[in-house]
């Protein structure tokens, strides 16, 4: 449903008139070359409005309206479709089929919204209303001056096609996006985080105001528009208005890799900031142990890592803030035995020279997600200074790990970044078919606080044998009252070791697949 109702839009009071087109009848061509220039919105006001059924004299619309022959509604709509499918790129406005003061005079409204993938063209004619004749199918870029709708000359053009490349897509519009997605609670988070001024506002501030202030959302005739950047910051699910907005895991653990069936899989939604967060906490909390290395006549010993935590977090900080989020392709984290690779789809821009890259000598000239970098850089994630490769470079330097491998095709489709094991941390096959991995107390003395770790110790250990637990069983485990079980196995869900199956008092808790569990290999 088009959120501006029609009778307001008739009486004039909230659209200025030249942002809505009358017809008195469908007239193909015209009709589309309007919806057209309404998407490539050369003024910036937002779009428009179509509305056939109702004749205008100097913009003002002649009332009552003569309304659309019932039985051609159906036939006009069709044919709106079909006319629009010659829009390049495609752009189809919403409609609607009003029926006017319910006096069975019937209106076909059209809300034409400011497009994000433009510039969009049309052909001159989409439909020969005579026999015989041949349409005009040359594509013009149509655009709107006043009342007025008309084709884009050379200078215009320039402007057009400037106006639409300066937008990124992280800062577009998503017209499948509205309010109801976003969540609060991640919102005052970050401001939190970030130590926004908005923090000593919240009590007084409407979600709507916050969004707007922010720059993440945009106000319309009668609501918000939220950008992508709303989304991917602040919905429960990005990946449900932005195809490919997560963050896919697997985990190989044995050396066959993708030839075995012996694999982990994970995928991390919400808010991007939060993938990033919970992918780098089971990287850290599985696959990141200490070394200590005593040195003869040295009085120091010196520590080690498989992997150094930093260089992956910053590799796959980039990875998500420089993905194309037009591209339906997620972020990839692939565990194997001996390294670990992170893609990203597509790869560094052509303008890169891939040895430079390498070495940590490049210089960003521009960013494909400028808004994501300055929120990531607002909550310490990202320093947006183009020091990335830099700080990979040294980190793993420092742990005396391999330099990283930077792999990418011709046309820069992916780019896959592989950070090996260092020596010293080797998994014979015996022990990767064993899936040596941390038990779930080692798991778990870090994921929770030393008070709630102490009081989960009896199910913490049953269920190191064990591939589910009641609440009946945990009680007589601990022997506390339900309610009090019922907040211990809460904590086991929240960190992801458990994942409750049924209702009420038939609940049973199953060990997920991200708890990796396995017994001591003494």
């Amino acid at each position: 449903m088009i959120p501006l109702k029609l009778e307001t839009l008739l009486e004039g009071r909230v659209v200025e008139h030249d942002r809505v087109e009358y017809k008195g009848g469908w007239n193909p061509s015209e009709t589309v070359h309007t919806i057209c220039a309404f998407a490539n919105d050369y003024a910036n006001v937002n779009g428009g409005y179509v509305v056939i059924g109702v004749d205008a004299i100097d913009g003002v619309p002649i009332l009552p309206p003569q309304g659309i022959n019932k039985e051609s509604l159906d036939r006009v709509q069709q044919e709106v479709f079909q006319y629009c499918n010659s829009i390049v790129p495609r752009y189809i406005p919403k409609m609607e089929i009003v029926n006017y003061r319910d006096t069975d005079t019937y209106l076909l409204y059209l809300w034409c919204s400011a497009g994000d993938s433009g510039p969009y063209q049309a052909p001159v004619d989409v439909y020969s209303g005579k026999k015989d004749a041949k349409p005009d199918k040359t594509m013009r870029y149509w655009m709107r001056y006043g009342s007025v709708t008309t084709f884009a000359k050379t200078d215009e053009l320039s402007e057009l096609f400037d106006k639409f490349n300066s937008i990124p897509y992280d800062d577009r519009v998503n017209r499948s996006a509205t309010i109801d997605c976003i969540r609060r609670g991640y919102l005052e988070d970050f401001l939190r985080e970030s130590n926004s001024s908005l923090v000593s506002e919240l009590n007084v501030r409407s979600l709507e105001d916050l969004l707007v202030s922010l720059e993440v959302a945009n106000e319309t005739d009668t609501d918000i528009a939220i950008r992508n950047i709303g989304i991917l910051m602040f919905a429960e699910r990005p990946d449900k208005f932005i195809s490919g907005a997560q963050i896919d895991l697997v985990r190989f653990n044995t050396p066959d890799a993708e030839g075995s069936d012996d694999f982990t899989e994970n995928t991390f939604t919400g808010p991007i900031h939060v993938q990033v967060r919970e992918a780098l906490r089971y990287i850290k909390t599985t696959m990141i142990d200490k070394k200590v290395v005593k040195i003869p006549n040295q009085a120091e010993s010196e520590s080690y890592y498989p992997y150094p935590y930093n260089a992956l977090e910053e590799i796959l900080v980039n990875a998500v803030f420089h993905k194309s989020y037009r591209e339906p392709e997620p972020v990839e984290i692939r565990i194997y035995v001996d390294c670990i690779q992170i893609i990203n789809y597509p790869g560094p821009a052509q303008w890169i020279d891939m040895t430079k890259f390498a070495e940590g000598k490049i210089r960003a000239r521009k960013y494909r997600n400028r808004r994501i970098g300055e929120f990531f850089q607002e909550i310490d994630l990202s320093e947006k200074k183009s020091t990335g490769i830099t700080k990979i470079l040294r980190e793993l330097m420092q742990n005396g790990s391999p330099l990283p491998e930077f792999e990418t095709d011709p046309d820069r489709t992916y780019m896959i970044t592989t950070i090996r094991i260092r020596e010293g941390f080797e998994v014979s096959i015996e022990k990767s078919a064993q899936k040596n991995e941390r038990t779930l107390s080692e798991l778990l003395s870090e994921l929770l606080n030393a008070n709630d770790y102490t009081k989960l110790m009896p199910i913490i250990k049953y269920l190191e044998t064990n591939d589910s637990i009641t609440p009946k069983i945990a009680e007589s485990l601990v022997t506390k009252s339900p309610a009090t079980v019922r907040r211990y196995l809460g904590l086991l869900v929240t960190a992801k070791v458990l994942d409750p199956k049924g209702k009420a008092n038939n609940t049973v808790y199953y060990k997920t697949a991200e708890s990796i569990i396995t017994e001591s290999t003494s």
